[in-house]
């Protein structure tokens, strides 16, 4: 199995960020490294793309490939986006994105990816792609009692900007926990978690919300 990447935002300043940036790249030739970029939502201008894209610039990384799920879908580059050192799920509405993934029968082309050893970057709704549902999100729909799976690589849920969440919705949120005995792992802005082989690395103030608490 690969390795995942959990950021709740992800900005030049914070220094939690350039935490988790130094041990995604630890190791890497960044010259050498290829990301593939996944926008969560139609992103016809690139303006989203051309934002992250120099984001890793600023790490020395200048081979970043856009796949879009939406108008410029592209069969054919799957392979190339299977090449990549990194898959990087953009921030965005965790909906929108993982009904995305769904209806271009991504779901296979990119547990592939992390079976077989490749790195997931998921920036917040991008992050909640890597979890067990959505539902943390859909808890905002009236009369939806149904629970969207995500990608599933691991066997709970991440919560990213815990800090701007009001406390009622914290108290569904535990609540939710207590009652379907789902872990879930809440990060403020700046702060984020790391899996590889079954072992969790908290970067920041990690706050673990599950049916004992």
């Amino acid at each position: 199995m690969g390795k995942l990447f959990f950021y709740s935002d992800q900005v030049v300043e914070s220094s939690g960020n350039q935490r988790l940036d130094n041990i995604l790249l630890d190791g890497k030739d960044t010259k050498n490294t290829k990301i593939g970029y996944i926008p969560s939502t139609e992103d016809r201008e690139k303006a989203y793309f051309k934002t992250k894209a120099e984001y890793y610039r600023n790490y020395g990384i200048q081979d970043i490939m856009f796949f879009d799920l939406y108008s410029e879908f592209d069969l054919s580059k799957i392979d190339e986006l299977l090449k990549c050192d990194i898959i990087h799920l953009s921030a965005g509405n965790p909906i929108e994105f993982r009904n995305a993934i769904k209806h271009r029968n991504m779901d296979k082309v990119l547990c592939d990816f992390y079976n077989q050893g490749g790195t997931f970057v998921g920036v917040s709704g991008g992050a909640v792609q890597l979890g067990k549902t959505t539902k943390l999100f859909q808890m905002f729909i009236e009369d939806s009692d149904e629970e969207l799976e995500a990608l599933q690589l691991v066997n709970f849920n991440f919560l990213p900007h815990y800090n701007r969440w009001n406390e009622d919705y914290k108290k569904d949120v535990h609540n939710y926990a207590k009652t379907t005995g789902t872990t879930i792992y809440a990060g403020n802005d700046g702060d984020g978690i790391i899996v590889e082989d079954n072992k969790i690395q908290m970067i920041g103030d990690i706050v673990v919300i599950n049916g004992q608490k």
